[in-house]
């Protein structure tokens, strides 16, 4: 099993698609903290 851990995305959204695209295949994701959509990165 493949797991991507992120956290501290502070809205940054093109970055966290980046890291999605980037990860390639995994089975779950842990997200371990800070929110997207809250404020401009």
């Amino acid at each position: 099993m493949r797991v991507l851990v992120i956290s501290d995305i502070h809205a940054n959204t093109p970055a966290l698609e980046a890291v999605l695209k980037d990860a390639g295949e995994y089975d779950m994701i842990i997200h371990a903290g800070d929110i997207v959509d809250y404020n401009p990165y």
